[in-house]
């Protein structure tokens, strides 16, 4: 088997920690490279398990859009799943992620594995907050069946649909672009909807990057004309869907900001060409508040670890 190469791409997340902290940015994309192998050395390895872990939040969200995804392409087969077996399902999938996290399972299974930054670092959270996040993650797919949208969707015929399973990479000016929406369709207008779930509090500057990236996606992969595509963003925590329409002006801005971003990612490398990196290139923050949840600061500053027991979810 060829052995996997380290190529560099762009993503919204990249983007953002590339901005927050240059350290914590190397340890993800390079410092943690090949630590799923046998043979990873032991600083490799850790570096790769703690590249895994996600904040509860983060948590919360992928397991509501697992459930969403789950439904759709259950209605897809011509099947409906019962919202209350749903909430059920979702409840009982929580509890065992929860439990193998909470027993570091995640250690020596660390790729697709659920790993939780409260469990790794002892953050202190008790069973009224684990409580909290799941009412959250059930009010969420409650919202998702209560939306106008869905019976939309339901009314579409399946041949009208287009299920986004993975996000897939599109070439952008040579360089792989990781900007896939969540779902999409053709409305009866003849437009494309493109669907983008959201559980947590909006932030219009990221959104904007993200929906243009999609805008890209169909433009690029689907070759559909940006003034053909409506972007849904559905915040299914309050149960409401904003409609974001596009044009070649708007797609213009998001290619110039792309072009910026990748040219001063590159600029870091010793080795753009080959994207290497070397750690004494990519200083630490030096903004404290970010450190204490960064899933590195037990190797970069273990001066800040503190160590708190978290009470398991009702």
């Amino acid at each position: 088997m060829a052995e996997l190469a380290n190529v560099f791409s762009w993503s919204r997340s990249r983007d953002g920690m590339f901005k927050d902290c240059r350290r914590r940015y190397y340890y993800h994309y390079y410092g943690s490279w090949g630590g799923w192998a046998a043979d990873a050395s032991t600083a490799v390895r850790r570096l790769y398990v703690l590249k895994q872990l996600t904040g509860r939040q983060g948590w919360a969200g992928r397991v509501v859009h697992q459930a969403v995804e789950m439904a759709l392409k259950a209605l897809h087969a011509g099947e409906e799943l019962p919202e209350r077996w749903l909430l059920d399902e979702t409840v009982r999938r929580m509890r065992e992620e929860w439990r193998f996290s909470r027993a570091g399972s995640y250690r020596e299974r660390p790729k697709g594995e659920v790993a939780l930054f409260e469990h790794e670092y002892g953050v202190a959270v008790n069973a009224q907050g684990w409580q909290a996040l799941r009412d959250h993650v059930l009010r969420c797919v409650r919202n998702f069946y209560r939306l106008s949208l869905l019976e939309d969707i339901r009314r579409t015929p399946r041949e009208r649909w287009i299920l986004i399973e993975d996000v897939r990479a599109f070439d952008f000016e040579g360089t792989p672009i990781y900007a896939a929406p969540d779902f999409g369709y053709w409305t009866t207008g003849d437009r494309l909807a493109l669907v983008d779930w959201k559980t947590g509090s909006p932030d219009p500057e990221q959104t904007a990057v993200q929906l243009g990236g999609y805008a890209l996606y169909a433009r690029d992969i689907l070759e559909v004309l940006p003034e053909r595509v409506d972007l849904l963003e559905v915040n299914l925590r309050a149960g409401e869907v904003t409609t974001h329409p596009w044009d070649a002006a708007r797609l213009g801005e998001i290619r110039e900001r792309l072009r910026l971003s990748i040219r001063g990612m590159k600029a870091w490398l010793r080795e753009p060409e080959g994207n290497v990196a070397a750690i004494e290139d990519f200083e630490r923050t030096e903004d404290l508040r970010l450190c204490r949840w960064c899933n590195f600061k037990a190797v970069c500053r273990p001066e800040l670890l503190t160590a708190v027991a978290a009470d398991p979810p009702g």
